[in-house]
């Protein structure tokens, strides 16, 4: 993992990211993107690195709840600040996002392409949108629960950079 990566509990990925927002009970954190692409054998070759250099900057940005061990209250902006999430909610992510949409396009095509191949296409497609439609009701519902990443520890904070500056 790079610096900005940490373990910090057995299945919980931690990442480093400055405060650039406060709401509520939750933060808007902008982390730095770290891509597997530098270690990755195919780098040349795929297009995928290129096409998110184009797309995308290297900085995300990540709404992180509160939790028991730091208050949304207790942030500024342009503090540093540590969030997790847990590893088991990616995984489960990334199989329902591709996974599903996939298990259903595929799951239409068969059932409606038995008389052409225009119909199997349409029904992978109709397959598709209606696995993205659902997830993304689910998602609104927040069925899954609290999937959002939450606020670890203040690695940084500007209030205390503030009070040294006063006291100088």
């Amino acid at each position: 993992p790079c610096a900005s990566h940490r373990v910090v509990k057995a299945m919980t990925i931690v990442e480093t990211g400055r405060v650039v927002a406060l709401e509520g009970t939750a933060v808007w954190v902008e982390t730095i993107r770290s891509s597997a692409c530098g270690s990755c054998a195919a780098r040349s070759g795929c297009g995928h690195r290129i096409l998110a250099g184009v797309l995308t900057s290297d900085k995300g940005l990540v709404r992180a709840r509160e939790s028991d061990s730091l208050k949304a209250a207790d942030c500024s902006v342009n503090d540093r600040v540590e969030i997790s999430i847990p590893r088991s909610t990616l995984s489960v992510g990334a199989l329902m996002l591709y996974g599903l949409p996939l298990v259903s396009g595929i799951t239409l095509a068969l059932l409606m392409g038995a008389e052409s191949d225009a119909r199997a296409a349409m029904g992978f497609f109709v397959g598709l949108l209606g696995a993205f439609a659902g997830l993304r009701w689910i998602s609104s519902r927040s069925i899954f629960g609290a999937v959002e990443p939450q606020l670890e520890r203040i690695v940084e904070s500007t209030a205390d950079e503030a009070i040294v500056h006063i006291q100088s």
